[in-house]
């Protein structure tokens, strides 16, 4: 290999994100769809580039609505494209949300659904029983208590009307067929986005659970509300025509292929990580230690940290896995470590992720500090090792890559 690694990287993160752009990924799923008017629905970081994908085929035979975080909107021609907010949702996520519910229920048209990431937040129809301010509240707080996603969208399946299959049940009358960009370590479609067009019903007793471990309290009201949800939806929405259209294994394929064609060993550990960022980075050290008789080669790995916030600084979850890899990191090693979040926001500031070699390290005796008031962003805004790609409009969850020489 001829190149830099820090040049490497950031070339190895540029083909990852080229491979999951999500106008190029959804071509190739409507091939069938042509001879047909659609009435097109989504959400989800994703969504609108989706939708440009789907008008380049369709063109004026698809019309309809998606709503999308902000920053995450697109040209669409013939689909409305709606932003609110993410990942605490607002009054613009429910004026969509309304929108594409009165869609689904009236229209006389097949229904294409357009599912990835970030769209459990901006789908949002509180349950009969919960305000829009409480829902709100929830969320902020399993989100600060660094809650899995797969745990986080039990519950808001469980506080919405829309969610785990609700959007489905209205749907019930016409054909659909649903594209979903995956984001969750799983990849089942039907976790995507709380899966509105599910083919499941809301767990009221798992909510309780999750929100028992978080030690959330509510009122006996919403507890009432969240138990009468297997009742209420005993019969779960009609099977639809549900297809995953790409997933964080997309990137990493891509990334992998292109590092062998430059002569790189590679050892692929897949999408499906999922564990707190310094369990992450243990995982990924000790796996280093195990090969690095073997060196140079290039880890690759995707799925999701999680971090629960106890200091007042700035950053994320990729930054954090960083920051802990950094901390952990013994004398001698030589490396140099990248990591995004696809979707270009790694928490609240803004920035996509970062890297960082060894030798940027040396003599750092402080990095404890940093973790403990989670203050990655700052960290490495200070080694001018931060990485700003604003909203990439794609979202495959998390990216890394670690270079061991």
């Amino acid at each position: 290999m001829d190149l830099e690694p820090e040049i490497f990287l950031h070339l190895l993160m540029q083909k990852a994100l080229a491979a999951v752009k999500p106008k190029e990924l959804v071509l190739a799923y409507l091939d069938d769809l042509q001879a047909r008017t659609y009435t097109v629905v989504g959400c989800g970081k994703a969504a609108a580039q989706m939708a440009l994908g789907v008008e380049q085929v369709l063109g004026a035979k698809a019309s309809g609505l998606v709503v999308v975080p902000y920053g995450y909107e697109a040209p669409c021609r013939h689909i409305q494209v709606i932003a609110a907010a993410h990942p605490v949702p607002d009054q613009n996520a429910i004026t969509a949300t309304n929108q594409i519910c009165q869609l689904v229920k009236t229209t006389t048209n097949p229904v294409l659904a357009l599912i990835s990431g970030g769209g459990s937040s901006v789908l949002c129809a509180p349950a009969p029983f919960i305000t829009l301010a409480q829902k709100q509240a929830i969320i902020t707080e399993l989100l600060a208590k660094g809650t899995p996603i797969a745990k986080l969208n039990l519950v808001r399946g469980a506080l919405s009307q829309v969610k785990s299959g609700g959007l489905g049940r209205m749907s019930a009358r016409q054909p659909t067929k649903v594209l979903v960009l995956s984001d969750v370590p799983t990849n089942a479609p039907n976790l995507v986005a709380s899966g509105p067009f599910s083919p499941s019903c809301p767990d009221g007793q798992a909510c309780l659970d999750v929100l028992e471990q978080a030690s959330i309290k509510i009122s006996a009201k919403i507890r009432n509300g969240i138990l009468s949800l297997e009742q209420a939806n005993k019969t779960g929405p009609p099977a639809t025509n549900t297809q995953l259209i790409g997933a964080g294994f997309t990137a990493l394929q891509a990334a992998e292929n292109w590092a062998k064609a430059k002569g790189l060993q590679v050892h692929n550990l897949g999408d499906g990580l999922e564990a707190s960022a310094k369990q992450l980075a243990q995982i990924h050290l000790q796996y280093i230690q195990q090969n690095k008789a073997k060196t140079p080669f290039l880890l690759l790995s995707g799925g999701e940290a999680n971090v629960e916030v106890t200091g007042k600084g700035q950053g994320g979850p990729n930054r954090h896995f960083l920051l802990h890899l950094a901390n952990l990191l013994p004398d001698g090693l030589q490396m140099a470590a990248l990591a995004i979040d696809t979707d270009g926001r790694d928490g609240p500031d803004g920035e996509a992720g970062a890297w960082f070699t060894s030798q940027m390290l040396q003599g750092r005796t402080d990095i404890n500090q940093w973790l403990n008031q989670c203050d990655s962003g700052n960290f490495f805004k200070a080694l001018d090792s931060s990485i700003h790609t604003g909203p990439t409009g794609t979202n495959v969850n998390d990216f890394r890559a670690i270079l061991v020489w």
